[in-house]
């Protein structure tokens, strides 16, 4: 921790005593907790971001939905909407967000996406509309305890995890960490590629009694912005601008970086509504680069961003790519998961 930061702890005390009487009003029953009438998933995690979400969200997507009905369930981050709202594949970032428009885009009709703001208004209307239903995942909804999940999944990154990190403002953390008390199971992501049994042994210790897994990211390959054409990352003399607007962009720079001459790096906060003099300076730094192969990569949940058609315009001609990442589990962890997904899932059907 920074010295200015610890010179916010005061405050981050402040904000952790109001947090644990709203959770002491739910956990006694003082405030009520809504249970959903069907399984119901909740992706979430203790910091800010950058632990993984989407990704992981997207993970549980593939592993159900061949069997499931199943549906996403977002607050729609950024939308300048309010209130319920279906996501199509023809919806823009302005009306649903970033990352809920990315499912509807990659998996179609396979899965039903919505937003709402109101996690348990969002669930009735999804029953109401949807009796057909199985699953519903919510991202991003761990602090919503107005909603019971019947499965709460906690993602902490392992560069940052959660017992080490203090509450805001003095740290990255937006409930203290006895949180993680409702937590059915942890995922440890953006592991490295080699971990060993030590570092694993590390993380249960220091979180007794839960379940816990260990994932990294993998990286696929580039897709134009344009097109959605496949290509390879570039082999010699190239250097590759990287564009970014999310929380943590560090594992992306590194694998870059093992793939290009030279890395350059535009970074903007997470979510980042790109404007005309945003892509402009990027046209501008593209541009003084030198050598001839250039490219400029981006995420996949900024690609939803670029991808409006007054940004389109403004990036005619530029070379830029997104790169889709996947979740991998460690070892035998997969086999493990999906196991408990399955058997949560088939155990807690619809109640009539």
């Amino acid at each position: 921790m920074n010295f200015f930061r610890l010179l916010l702890l005061p405050f981050s005390l402040l904000y952790s005593l109001i947090l644990q009487i709203r959770n002491a009003l739910y956990d006694t029953g003082m405030l009520k907790s809504y249970p959903p009438a069907l399984p119901v998933i909740c992706i979430g995690n203790l910091a800010l971001g950058g632990t993984g979400k989407t990704p992981h969200t997207e993970y549980l997507i593939r592993l159900l939905k061949e069997e499931q009905n199943l549906a996403t369930l977002s607050r729609g981050y950024g939308r300048q909407t309010k209130g319920f709202q279906y996501v199509s594949e023809l919806s823009t970032v302005k009306e649903s967000g970033d990352e809920p428009l990315q499912f509807k885009k990659k998996f179609k009709d396979k899965l039903v996406v919505a937003v709402d703001e109101n996690r348990q208004h969002g669930i009735e209307q999804l029953c109401q509309d949807h009796p057909e239903l199985d699953v519903i995942l919510l991202d991003d909804a761990f602090q919503h305890r107005s909603v019971k999940p019947g499965l709460n999944i906690l993602l902490t990154s392992y560069s940052r995890p959660y017992f080490s990190d203090f509450l805001l403002p003095a740290g990255n953390l937006r409930e203290p960490r006895s949180g993680s008390a409702r937590a059915d199971m942890v995922i440890v992501t953006k592991c490295p590629e080699k971990l060993s049994e030590q570092e694993q042994d590390a993380f249960h210790r220091a979180i007794p009694g839960k379940v816990i897994f260990f994932s990294s990211i993998r990286y696929g390959k580039l897709i134009d912005l344009k097109d959605d054409t496949e290509r390879a990352l570039p082999k010699g003399d190239c250097k590759t601008l990287l564009l970014t607007g999310i929380a943590d962009n560090e594992p992306l720079k590194h694998y870059l970086r093992q793939h290009s001459s030279a890395l350059e790096v535009l970074e903007f906060p997470d979510h980042h509504d790109y404007s005309e003099a945003d892509l402009i300076k990027l046209r501008q730094v593209f541009e003084s680069m030198s050598e001839k192969n250039n490219i400029i990569v981006t995420t996949e949940k900024d690609a939803m961003r670029l991808r409006q058609p007054e940004n389109l315009n403004l990036l005619q001609n530029l070379p830029i790519y997104y790169v889709p990442i996947h979740i991998e589990f460690k070892g035998d962890d997969s086999s493990e998961f999906h196991k408990l997904i399955h058997r949560y899932v088939n155990e807690n059907k619809r109640r009539s």
